[in-house]
């Protein structure tokens, strides 16, 4: 008999998703029982230590590939702005990330998930074989987060004489595992078209090995691939991707969360609007064939790729090499060949045109099985959680469903049913398994027709049984250029699931509402097919200038803001990024309810000084700058947060900062008493966070030698533990540390004897300086 353990929360995966998924459950539920099962050594999925070959690198540069409340910053890190992070340095960031939220210790290394049996009464029961030690445990879970990602299982085709070869054959993903042909090998095959291979061409011909590049004659051709920056006007590609004006150009399924509902019917709506849509999308792949200089020479002419820009999504990548690659390729080490393989004999490779070529390695950059090998019990529930499974007719996504939201994209999209000839503009196209060549003993590849994952907002089933049952979601099965970003914000909706607190997604629906909302789990779904035909759109969500309003989709649920710039002229032109999500987190504990709110016990003078200060503070928002911001996250373990900032509601000023999650105020003993006689007046304190809600807190130490006092927050509206908060440092200052300083001042229309006279001060006020001394 296996032995059980139990556990309230179980992670699949310990990548960027799942990372984000356990430490967002740790931070608002500490007190669950919670694991994270991953089958590797090591975390970090793609960036696990037994993935990093050397000079692998991200394609986003610094800052944008980050979690919204954990910065990655050239102090720490090393990693100058407008460089690429190298892999080891990626691997270790998230490392800290684990380690500062408390949940590396929660992580079950070399341990497989393999089957998962949901049970009728909701919660999980795993088979779980842990590799090192060779045998299996149950685990009983109450809920089940899928974090495996979409790039954890290669698929490597089987060659027709493989057997004869001879020689090392290998996917991309076990390039570490083969560094030492480096050194031995003086011809090698690449085999594929993707930014993988274009990542193994480059590292093999830097070392002066020759290489022999083959992509598929029917396949879909070389890949994008795009300097960093971008543009006649040189923007920084990724960043490009999440201006918000810029997002109105991609025709969206569910673009209308950003409230910009007649801007996009108008590009998408109209005769001229999808003209200028056109435009926008022959701009930007021009700009790129342009810059790359593809026809300066014979061999890289064939890398020009055979896709149109708007229809690839992810499938672009970016130029994040040190020397030039167009021109490693010019120097006459790389010879590309576009054709089929064929077959294999004793160190060679035979193509569809009649070359052999001789070589020491072949490595494989084939693609990815995209559906975990895990097994979901009962039979046939895959259906039912929203994974791929093979399509039939009483299968869901049902025919009739499928008919009615292809009608609903095409009416609201004519463009898109001007769709590329097969996926790219290649009469020859077939999928790769249809090579002559080329077989599997796989039950899942790449080329098995399968449904496309059906989840609503991408994350849970499309199940009214699930919305009764709450106990699985996906977190990170999608792809885009913010994958941080969007796993950060997925985990938020995911946590509010589970806890039944998104208004919008009743625990028991009316059949009605079921029906609304299987139809847009299945249009979102199925967008991606008619959306991105030449990248991965029909199997898994696969976007990249929908990554903002997909975020807004999220909060919007949430009731958090979807507008999180100054002004909207920054709103529509500056690019959204992991900064402007920093705080979602703490923003979404200050809206929770605590069951018992304070008892206000103000005087009326008291009471409506508390409802002007409430009132000022919820009629605006203040912002931490972009450059104090910038400064603030080199604070180790941390950086200040509005949330944790509370005013007295008395008639003088008066500022508190939380500096525990178990709400523990740090204020000036002169807020709290003047003299120790006033201590035994005065029980408790009622204060204003800095959005608007309500706590009582005692007095549990007053020091008026060097006028600090502590208070303990024993009531509270809207608010619970754990309560935003900012961590003290843990070392005095440096001479000319900068500063960024928050409170609330002296307000003369509050504290004057004759109402109405006003001062220029606001409720809280953010100022900048530098520390002056040092000792």
């Amino acid at each position: 008999m296996l032995k059980t353990e139990i556990l309230d929360v179980v992670v699949v995966g310990a990548g960027w998703a799942g990372l984000a998924a356990a430490k967002t459950r740790h931070q608002l539920h500490p007190e669950e029982s919670l694991a994270v099962f991953d089958s590797a050594a090591t975390l970090g999925g793609t960036w696990a230590k037994h993935r990093l070959y050397t000079g692998l690198k991200t394609n986003n540069m610094l800052g944008t590939y980050q979690y919204p409340d954990f910065p990655m910053d050239t102090e720490t890190y090393g990693v100058k702005p407008g460089q690429h992070i190298p892999g080891q340095i990626v691997h270790r960031y998230l490392e800290t990330y684990a380690q500062h939220f408390d949940i590396y210790d929660k992580i079950r290394f070399e341990h497989k998930v393999e089957t998962a049996e949901h049970q009728e009464n909701g919660g999980w029961v795993l088979t779980v074989r842990d590799i090192k030690a060779g045998d299996s445990i149950k685990i009983k879970a109450k809920r089940l987060v899928l974090a495996t990602g979409l790039t954890s299982e290669p698929f490597l085709p089987i060659f027709q004489g493989q057997g004869d070869f001879g020689a090392p054959i290998f996917h991309a993903k076990e390039l570490r595992n083969h560094e030492d042909t480096y050194g031995r090998a003086k011809s090698v095959t690449v085999f594929g078209g993707t930014k993988s291979a274009w990542d193994m061409v480059y590292l093999y011909a830097t070392k002066g090995i020759r290489v022999n590049w083959v992509i598929r004659e029917s396949g879909h051709g070389p890949s994008w691939n795009a300097p960093p920056y971008v543009t006649p006007l040189k923007k920084w590609l990724e960043k490009l991707a999440h201006i918000r004006m810029l997002t109105w150009f991609s025709p969206c399924s569910w673009g209308a969360a950003d409230g910009y509902v007649k801007t996009r019917n108008f590009y998408h709506g109209t005769f001229i609007g999808r003209a200028i849509v056109d435009k926008f999308w022959s701009i930007l792949g021009n700009d790129v064939i342009t810059l790359n200089k593809y026809d300066s020479h014979s061999e890289t002419a064939k890398l020009k790729p055979w896709s149109n820009a708007m229809f690839v999504a992810t499938s672009i990548g970016i130029l994040n090499y040190e020397k030039d690659f167009f021109e490693v390729v010019k120097e006459g080490l790389v010879k590309i060949h576009i054709a089929d393989v064929e077959r294999l004999s004793k160190q060679t490779v035979h193509l569809s045109d009649g070359t052999a070529l001789h070589t020491d390695v072949l490595c494989c950059a084939t693609g990815w099985k995209h559906v975990p090998p895990i097994r979901f019990l009962p039979e046939g529930i895959t259906e039912d959680i929203g994974m791929p499974h093979t399509p039939s007719p009483n299968s869901f996504p049902y025919a009739s469903i499928l008919d009615q939201v292809d009608k609903e994209i095409f009416d609201k999209f004519p463009r898109l049913k001007d769709q590329p000839i097969q996926k790219v503009q290649n009469s020859k196209y077939h999928t790769l398994l249809e090579d002559k060549g080329l077989s599997s003993n796989d039950d899942i590849t790449p080329s098995t027709e399968l449904t496309p994952y059906t989840l609503y907002h991408f994350i849970i089933p499309p199940s009214s049984h699930f919305l009764k049952t709450r106990d699985i979601a996906f977190v990170g099965m999608v792809v885009n250029f913010s994958h941080p970003m969007v796993s950060h914000v997925q985990s938020l909706w995911m946590n509010a699931f589970f806890d039944d607190m998104i208004p919008s997604l009743p625990r028991n629906p009316s059949p009605e509402f079921v029906s609304r909302f299987q139809h847009e789990a299945v249009l979102h779904s199925r967008f991606g097919k008619w959306r991105y035909p030449s990248g991965f759109g029909h199997s898994f969500p696969d976007f990249v200038f929908d990554a903002v309003p997909y975020l807004d989709l999220l909060l919007k649920d949430l009731g958090l803001p979807i507008y999180r710039k100054n002004g909207v002229l920054a709103e529509m032109t500056d690019p959204y990024g992991p900064e402007d999500y920093t705080t979602v987190v703490d923003e979404w504990k200050a809206k929770q309810v605590e069951p018992e709110a304070p008892c206000l016990g103000l005087s009326e003078e008291e009471h409506d000084a508390l409802i002007t200060k409430r009132n000022r503070l919820t009629s605006h928002t203040i912002s931490i700058p972009q450059d104090a911001f910038k400064t603030q996250i080199s604070i180790p373990k941390g950086y200040y947060t509005l949330l944790a900032t509370f005013v007295f509601a008395q008639s003088e000023a008066g500022t508190a900062v939380c500096i525990s999650p178990d709400g523990v105020l740090l204020t000036c003993a002169h807020c709290v008493a003047e003299e120790p006689s006033e201590l035994t007046a005065h029980t408790s304190y009622i204060l204003l966070s800095s959005h608007g809600n309500v706590v009582s807190a005692k007095v549990v130490a007053w020091d008026p030698i060097r006028d600090l006092a502590l208070l303990q927050i024993d009531k509270a509206e809207r608010l619970r533990r754990p309560f935003p908060c900012a961590r003290l440092a843990t070392s005095p200052p440096k001479f000319n540390t900068e500063l960024l300083c928050i409170g609330h001042p002296g307000s003369e229309d509050l504290e004057a004897e004759h109402s109405g006279v006003k001062t220029d001060y606001d409720t809280l006020v953010l100022t900048e300086g530098d520390f002056p001394w040092s000792r």
